[in-house]
C-alpha cells in the first residue's frame, strides 16, 4: 500500500507538469478554461526541469545536478491508451568543488534489463531524483529513476534506485520504497495511504 502510496505521490508530481502542447482551450464570455492532458493526435512531452544539491560521500561534500529533458531523438513512445510521448533523458553531473568526478546520460535503455518487455515498450523516462533515503549511508551517491507509463493512471511504473561509487560504477535495481524531494514545492503532500 505504501509503495504505490509514493509511486503515485511521484508520478503525479511529475506528470502533473506534462506539457500542454496541442492543448485546447475553452472559452466563456466570463472566463477561460485550458483543458490539459495529453493530446491523441500530437506528440505529447513531459515537463523539463533541472535539479541540483550536495551530498557527502567519504567524508567529501560534493554536488550534483541534473537535467531532466524530452529527447525527440530517441523512438516516440505510444501507451497502451494510444497517446504517443517523446521519451526523455537526463544528463546528471557530480562535482567536487569545480572539477567534475562524474557525468553521465541516463535514458529508459539505462534500465532496459530491469523492467519486462512489454511495460518497457509503453514506457518513457519519466522522472529521476535524489534518493533522500538513503542520505545516510555516505559510501555512494544514490538517485532515483522512475520508468514507466506518462498516464498518472497506469499501474505501470518502475522505480529504479541508483547507487553510483566514487569511481564512477554504477549499480542499479528496482527499489520498493523511496524518498525523493518535489519537483514543485505546491505538491509536496504525500496521499493518505487510506485513500490510495
Amino acid at each position: 500500500m505504501r509503495k504505490t502510496a509514493i509511486i503515485i505521490s511521484i508520478a503525479a508530481a511529475l506528470l502533473t507538469q506534462v506539457s500542454c502542447v496541442g492543448n485546447k482551450t475553452e472559452q466563456s464570455k466570463t472566463d477561460t478554461i485550458a483543458v490539459s492532458g495529453p493530446n491523441k493526435t500530437a506528440i505529447n512531452d513531459m515537463s523539463e526541469y533541472n535539479l541540483d544539491g550536495t551530498v557527502e560521500v567519504g567524508g567529501t561534500k560534493y554536488s550534483y545536478e541534473f537535467a531532466f529533458q524530452n529527447d525527440p531523438s530517441q523512438p516516440v513512445v505510444t501507451t497502451a491508451e494510444g497517446y504517443r510521448y517523446h521519451d526523455n533523458a537526463v544528463l546528471l553531473i557530480i562535482r567536487n568543488g569545480q572539477e567534475t568526478i562524474f557525468e553521465h546520460r541516463f535514458t529508459k535503455e539505462s534500465f532496459q534489463s530491469l523492467i519486462p518487455a512489454a511495460d518497457y515498450k509503453r514506457s518513457v523516462l519519466a522522472g529521476f531524483n535524489f534518493n533522500y533515503m538513503q542520505q545516510d549511508k555516505h559510501d555512494r551517491f544514490y538517485f532515483i529513476a522512475v520508468v514507466g507509463d506518462p498516464d498518472e493512471t497506469s499501474d505501470i511504473s518502475y522505480s529504479i534506485g541508483i547507487a553510483i561509487d566514487r569511481s564512477g560504477g554504477i549499480a542499479t535495481s528496482i527499489v520498493e520504497t523511496i524518498d525523493t524531494e518535489p519537483i514543485n514545492n505546491d505538491l509536496n503532500q504525500d496521499p493518505d495511504e487510506d485513500d490510495a
